[in-house]
C-alpha cells in the first residue's frame, strides 16, 4: 500500500545505511524495498499526508456522537446511523475513522483468570434504573436493576425491581436460580446492605437473612472486597453491557408496569445469550451448557423470606415478639436466644440450635405455650420468681399477699402468672403501699383479680385522715339576697 507508514526500524535502517555511505539504490537492494520508498525517507520520515474527509462523515453530527458514547455503544449508533446514511461504509470502518475523530478514555492491562465451570455466580446492583409511568395519576417510579453472571460461561440473568430492600433481593435471588437451573458452590455478592451488615476486607458481617438463603440452596457467601469491582469482573461487564446497549435501545420508549419491562428484558437476554462473544468465537449459551452439568441441583422449594432478632426468656418461660409471648424450655430463663420469623412461623435458637417452633399468633398479648417447656410442679413449688412476688406482696399487706396467691392458685402453670403479677405489685411504684393494699382489698370483694381494676381501685382511694364526718359550718355572711344586700 503506497500510503503505508513504514516501520520504525526499517526507517532507522535507511537512515543507517545512509551514514555509511550507501546509495539509494543499494539501501533498496539490501533492505529490500522499492526505491521510491527509500527516497521518500531518505531525509527522515516525511510529513503525513491531509487526509480527505469521507462525504459519508460530513453527514454525522459528532458532537452528538460524542455525547452518546457516554451511554450507548458504537454498534448501537452505527445500526441508528445507517438507517438515514445510505453511504455509511462497513462497521470496522466506521469504527476507524470514530477513533480518530473522538478521543477515548485509555485502556488498563489486566490479566485473564481461568474460571472453573460451576464455581461461582456473581450478583450486582446497577447504578442506573429505568422509570415507570403510572398512566392514572402521571407518576414516575424509578426501578432498581439486579445483575447476576455465571464467572466461567459469563452466562447472565437480569430483572428490575422496585426497591433493593430485602423482599426484593430475596426474590431476585430465587429467578435467579431457576433461570441459571442450578447452584454453584459459592456466590460474590456486591457490600450492600442487604447482603452485607459490617462490610470489613478480611471478616465482613453477612446479613442473617441472606447467610439463611444461602444456607437454604447450599452454597457459600465470599463477598467481594469493599471498592473493587474487579473481584467480580463478570458481572460488572454484564452490568456494562446492559447499560450501554439494553438501556440505550430503550431510551426513547416508555413502560408502564414493571411486567412490560422485564418482559422486554427477558427478550433482549435471551438474543444476547446466544449471540457469539468477540474474541471467544462462541455464545455464552455455548459456553453455559458446558457448565449446567457442574451446577448442584436445585432444592425443592424457593427460599420464603425469614428476619431475625433477639429477645430474653423471661421467667414465666416465654419470649416476647410483637406483642405476643412464644414458650421456651424452662433451661432457658434468663438466656438471649436468637428469633427467625416471618409472618407464618417463627423459631427461637440458642446457640445455633432449634430449641422452640411455634405459629405466628395474631392479635396482640396472646400465649403460645407448650406444656413441655414448663418445669415439674416439685420445680414450680420453689420457683425462686413466685417465692420473690410472695414476699414482695407480704410487705405490702394481708390483701395483697391473698390476691397474690389466690391468682397464682387459679392458673394450671403457676408460672404464666408471673407477668401479670409483676405488673400488679408495680403500681406500688406510683401509688403507694396503702393505696394498693386498699384496691387488693377491693379486688378480692368484687373479685375483679386484674391489672385493670386494681389500678382504678388505688385511684379511687380516700385517705381517713383527711375525711370529716360533721356537716361543713355555713357562712351566712357571703349569701347574698335577691334584690339587695343580706344586712
Amino acid at each position: 500500500m503506497a500510503n503505508k507508514r513504514l516501520a520504525m526500524p526499517i526507517q532507522d535502517e535507511i537512515l543507517r545505511l545512509k551514514s555509511i555511505g550507501r546509495s539509494k539504490r543499494q539501501t533498496a537492494k539490501l533492505l529490500n524495498i522499492d526505491r521510491a520508498t527509500v527516497s521518500r525517507y531518505w531525509n527522515g520520515p516525511p510529513d503525513l499526508p491531509v487526509s480527505k474527509i469521507p462525504a459519508w462523515a460530513k453527514k454525522v453530527d459528532w458532537d452528538y456522537l460524542q455525547k452518546e458514547l457516554k451511554s450507548s455503544t458504537r454498534k448501537v449508533l452505527y445500526e441508528e446511523l445507517s438507517l438515514t446514511i445510505d453511504t455509511l461504509p462497513s462497521y470496522q470502518a466506521f469504527c476507524s475513522y470514530l477513533k480518530s475523530q473522538i478521543n477515548t478514555d485509555e485502556v488498563d492491562v489486566v490479566i485473564k483468570i481461568d474460571r472453573t465451570p460451576g464455581a461461582s455466580v456473581e450478583v450486582d446492583y446497577s447504578g442506573d434504573s429505568v422509570l415507570i409511568l403510572n398512566p392514572a395519576t402521571g407518576e414516575l417510579h424509578k426501578t432498581e436493576l439486579f445483575v447476576a453472571s455465571l464467572s466461567y460461561s459469563g452466562y447472565f440473568y437480569a430483572e428490575f425491581t422496585m426497591t433493593q430492600r430485602m423482599e426484593d433481593w430475596v426474590r431476585s435471588h430465587n429467578n435467579m436460580f431457576s433461570f441459571f437451573g442450578g447452584v454453584p458452590s459459592y456466590i460474590v455478592p456486591d457490600n450492600c446492605k442487604t447482603a452485607v451488615t459490617k462490610t470489613d476486607k478480611y471478616t465482613p458481617v453477612i446479613n442473617q437473612t441472606y447467610q439463611d438463603l444461602c444456607r437454604h440452596y447450599g452454597l457459600v457467601v465470599d463477598p467481594a472486597d469493599p471498592r473493587s469491582p474487579r473481584h467480580k469482573p463478570n458481572v460488572e461487564n454484564a452490568v456494562k453491557y446492559i447499560q450501554s446497549d439494553f438501556l440505550s435501545r430503550i431510551r426513547n420508549k416508555t413502560f408502564t408496569s414493571l411486567i412490560e419491562l422485564n418482559k422486554e428484558l427477558r427478550k433482549w437476554l435471551n438474543e444476547v445469550n446466544n449471540k457469539e462473544i468477540q474474541g471467544r468465537g462462541k455464545s455464552r449459551s455455548f459456553f453455559y451448557e458446558r457448565e449446567k452439568d457442574a451446577l448442584c441441583e436445585l432444592p425443592a422449594n424457593h427460599y420464603e423470606l425469614h428476619y431475625f432478632k433477639k429477645a430474653k426468656v423471661h421467667p414465666d418461660c416465654h419470649c416476647m415478639h410483637e406483642k405476643n409471648y412464644y414458650s421456651v424450655p424452662y433451661q432457658y430463663v434468663g438466656k438471649e436466644v436468637d428469633i427467625k420469623y416471618n409472618d407464618k412461623s417463627i423459631t427461637i435458637y440458642f446457640e445455633g440450635d432449634r430449641i422452640a417452633l411455634h405459629k405466628v399468633m395474631k392479635g396482640t398479648y396472646h400465649y403460645s405455650t407448650r406444656v413441655e417447656h414448663y418445669p415439674e410442679q416439685k420445680l414450680v413449688e420453689t420457683n425462686y420468681h413466685l417465692a420473690q412476688l410472695k414476699k414482695k406482696a407480704e410487705q405490702i399487706g394481708e390483701n395483697a399477699l391473698l390476691l397474690v396467691t389466690k391468682i397464682m392458685g387459679r392458673s394450671e402453670y403457676p408460672l404464666k402468672t408471673i407477668r401479670k403479677l409483676q405488673g400488679i405489685l408495680s403500681l406500688e411504684n406510683k401509688y403507694g403501699r396503702d393505696k394498693i393494699e386498699y384496691a387488693c382489698g377491693e379486688a378480692l370483694e368484687y373479685n375483679c383479680l386484674n391489672h385493670d381494676n386494681i389500678r382504678k381501685f388505688a385511684q379511687n382511694y380516700r385517705d381517713k385522715k383527711l375525711t370529716n364526718d360533721k356537716a361543713p359550718v355555713r357562712d351566712n355572711s357571703l349569701i347574698c339576697l335577691q334584690g339587695g344586700r343580706n344586712d
